[in-house]
């Protein structure tokens, strides 16, 4: 049997898609996904979800360090409950949002700052140029080689008649050693069984990350005699300030 819920707006509606496929989204982030101009109501849209259980927040206005705060907004239980009823296959990536209210600060970041970047990436986008993003909640639905991968991001660029492909990974700060090098032997395991170039572009979350990187990219590249697996390299600092797009990235 179907659960009733509380009515909502198409926009509204397609407010829970994006937040269901970025997981973490403030509403600067909401509004310029939706290319919407009224702020106010977007707003409105976002407390009339959140009184009605479908979206819940991040935000404590009787803080004084927080409050300046955007809030952060993620699927709450009605929200889980209408994409249930439309997509059965999303079943098992839902399953992971009734986790969502006590996720870390480290992994809402993660999801913030790739939502940054798909926004960058799309407002680039002019009649010569395009891109083309796909995050992990699509990988499946879009049948791509690199589900098992799950990279963060994965994006095209088009300009003219050529294409580009892109991954995109963010590393967190608190992610061990050993983990970060067995990521970079599964890039290095998906990049070596495809037969075209991917570049890959990690952001990490300090200089001493990013030379630790560097340095463990060449160690892997010494058992190839080849130059097409590219890997350039970006602060988190950096993109933050100056965006995915500029020229931030350092090769190795």
């Amino acid at each position: 049997m179907t659960n009733t819920l509380p009515n909502i707006t198409a926009k509204q509606k397609e407010i829970l898609r994006l937040i269901y496929t970025y997981r973490f989204l403030n509403r600067t982030q909401i509004q310029t996904l939706l290319n919407h101009k009224d702020k106010r109501r977007i707003i409105s849209w976002l407390k009339d979800l959140r009184e009605k259980q479908y979206l819940d927040w991040h935000y404590n206005a009787t803080d004084f360090m927080t409050k300046s705060q955007p809030a952060i907004y993620y699927l709450a239980l009605n929200g889980i409950r209408h994409l249930r009823q439309l997509d059965k296959q999303l079943n098992e990536e839902l399953r992971k949002r009734y986790k969502d209210s006590d996720r870390q600060q480290v992994f809402i970041d993660r999801c913030l700052l790739i939502a940054d970047c798909v926004i960058a990436l799309y407002v680039k986008s002019r009649d010569d140029l395009k891109y083309m993003c796909v995050l992990p909640t699509e990988y499946v639905a879009s049948d791509h080689s690199f589900a098992e991968l799950k990279p963060q991001l994965y994006f095209t660029k088009q300009q003219d008649t050529e294409i580009k492909e892109y991954f995109l990974e963010v590393i967190d700060q608190s992610v061990p050693r050993y983990q970060l090098r067995q990521r970079l032997n599964d890039y290095m395991d998906y990049l070596t069984s495809v037969d075209h170039t991917i570049i890959t572009l990690i952001i990490c979350p300090s200089v001493a990350d990013l030379v630790y990187i560097k340095r463990r990219w060449r160690k892997i590249l010494e058992d190839y005699d080849s130059d097409d697996f590219v890997l350039r390299l970006a602060t988190v600092e950096k993109v933050k300030a100056q965006g995915v797009t500029n020229e931030i990235w350092e090769d190795v």
